[in-house]
């Protein structure tokens, strides 16, 4: 596959050839399998988990643009009606555009409403190989339109940020290209972003420093590109490869994080790189971490994580359990300090 440094000029398009057809029946057969594996798991963790009611969304909604997608809605315990309207975040889950459902946001949505006093929509999309590129990508630009027009929201529709998880923050860079989605939106905030598709495994496992745990990603990336790439895509579409989008079309506020051990870290860094080097004056590391800020950007490398530590559940070990809690509790604190600072002031 060809490729390019960050600081080269992108290739005019890249379509890959097709898989072989042993391939991609190989593929399909892992991706369904995933998939009904994490459906079952899904629906097990949630029917024996007993939320206390500040955790468990303030009601579900849907939109009629699409009105089977199931929407969960966090307004602040706090919140008094006809009180000063709240600022809004809209979350986008991941799951590599073919997993889960906004049910896996939950722990993190409500901590954003109850802890920062944020009102927080998940949104849903319909999901590969059933809908592949652009489907959710239009879903989400359609239902974040949808939630900016929503009039029973107490929100102040003038401080709203999108952001997601994965393949979720992928999707929330690429809806703000739709429509002037961007121009709406104050901020996207980014955990651990996928952002281009001309990079191959091979690359990307390179610049992944080494450790004993394998990226859940080395295993599972191939089918998920399948399933969610039709054969014939530009891999250089920005909205398909968000590094390649056009300054103009984001919004003006960026905060993006990549995780040490993470497949996606040097592209989502790249970005971050390519973003900034468009701002006003000169990188400012961060007090607590490593990190910069520049002018609108933000970006933080997690060190010692993987990619979705925060929402991998130490099942078995306690202390782990509560060391990823912090950690993750301590990585949603500076989103909500640098939204409150650069988006919601």
């Amino acid at each position: 596959m060809a490729e390019f440094a960050a600081s080269e000029k992108p290739p005019a398009a890249l379509v890959l050839a097709p898989l072989p057809f042993s391939s991609r029946i190989n593929a399909g057969i892992r991706l369904w399998m995933l998939k009904l594996f994490a459906k079952v798991i899904i629906n097990v963790v949630f029917f024996f988990k007993h939320s206390p009611p500040d955790k468990l969304p303030t009601y579900i909604k849907t939109y009629p643009v699409r009105p089977t997608i199931r929407n969960r809605v966090f307004i602040p315990s706090s919140y008094k009606a006809g009180g000063s309207l709240l600022p809004l975040y809209i979350d986008v889950h991941g799951g590599g555009f073919a997993l889960c459902d906004p049910r896996v946001d939950d722990d993190y949505c409500s901590y954003m409403a109850q802890k920062h006093g944020i009102c927080v929509v998940s949104i849903g999309y319909r999901r590969a190989p059933r809908f592949p590129f652009p489907n959710p990508d239009l879903d989400v630009a359609c239902l974040a339109q949808a939630v900016l027009e929503d009039p029973e929201l107490p929100c102040d529709k003038s401080r709203v940020a999108i952001g997601g998880f994965s393949a979720g923050a992928k999707l929330s860079f690429s809806a703000c290209q739709i429509d002037g989605l961007g121009k709406k939106l104050e901020a996207v905030v980014a955990y651990y972003p996928v952002v281009d598709f001309t990079r191959n495994g091979e690359r990307k496992l390179k610049t992944r420093p080494v450790t004993p745990n394998p990226d859940a990603l080395i295993r599972s990336g191939n089918w998920l590109n399948w399933a969610y790439i039709p054969q014939g895509t530009d891999r250089v579409d920005p909205l398909l490869s968000p590094i390649f989008a056009n300054r103009e079309d984001l919004p003006r506020n960026i905060c993006m994080f990549g995780c040490e051990f993470d497949l996606l870290r040097e592209e989502a860094e790249d970005m971050a790189n390519i973003i900034a080097d468009k701002e006003i004056g000169e990188k400012k590391s961060l007090k607590i971490g490593e990190g910069w800020e520049k002018g609108n950007v933000r970006w933080e490398k997690v060190l010692g994580e993987e990619h979705g530590f925060d929402q991998m559940r130490k099942f078995f070990d306690k202390v782990a359990e509560e060391a990823r809690l912090q950690r993750s509790r301590e990585m949603y604190d500076d989103v909500a300090e640098w939204l409150f600072r650069k988006v919601y002031a």
